[in-house]
């Protein structure tokens, strides 16, 4: 497959896809719980250029099959709430979060959905440390998130309001604000992408241009 999948492409961005043709009222939500015009900003969608400010590192490799799998399987369940498989992919009343399907898909979390902290660092271990850009940055960042995960008071957008979903939030927003300079792309577009995020702590960054391409 020539494609390059990388799995830590947003919910938010993979479902934008699925707003083409019938399927707007997906994006309605999204507004909906983003109700700052500059939060809304960050969010992709057909047609809009998102500003190109850091290259991402390769979080989660080799579950290619595992982001096919649950992409498919959320297109299939997302508007059917009484579902088993659509339950497995949310928290209370929340809508379905694709995030916990991968993880669980690739055993980085149980079946009730608990978060398998050795597996995940192991994973992410086998991108981040042949990055030297990154090496000495991941580690730290991400055993804050898997306490942060633990936090139910930190305020998140209901779509990622999942284990899995809360720590990539907090992973990618981590990295993007800490972003090596020597790859940080410095100039005005960038700078006020970056305090967006800063200011729009419920919002993953925009890290990708479009589904599944990577900036």
């Amino acid at each position: 497959m020539d494609k390059v999948i990388f799995i830590c492409i947003f919910v938010v961005i993979c479902q934008t896809v699925l707003t083409v043709g019938h399927e707007r009222p997906w994006i309605f939500r999204q507004k909906r719980m983003a109700n700052d015009e500059d939060c809304h900003s960050l969010m992709p969608g057909p047609g809009k250029k998102l500003p190109s400010c850091c290259q991402m590192p390769n979080i989660l490799p080799g579950l290619d099959n595992a982001w096919e799998k649950c992409f498919e399987k959320f297109k299939q369940i997302k508007d059917k709430p009484e579902t088993e498989e659509y339950k497995e992919m949310v928290h209370g009343k929340d809508p379905p979060c694709l995030f916990q399907c991968i993880f669980m898909q690739s055993g980085l979390a149980t079946n009730d959905g608990k978060l398998n902290e050795e597996m995940i660092t192991k994973k992410m271990s086998e991108g981040m440390n042949n990055d030297h850009k990154w090496k000495s940055l991941w580690e730290p960042a991400l055993n804050k998130c898997f306490d942060e995960v633990k936090d139910e008071n930190i305020k998140i957008m209901p779509m990622m309001n999942t284990p899995a979903g809360r720590l990539m939030k907090c992973f990618l927003r981590d990295l993007f604000m800490n972003c090596p300079k020597d790859i940080w792309v410095e100039n005005s577009e960038c700078s006020n992408t970056r305090n967006i995020v800063k200011k729009c702590s419920e919002m993953p960054p925009p890290v990708f241009k479009a589904p599944p391409k990577l900036i």
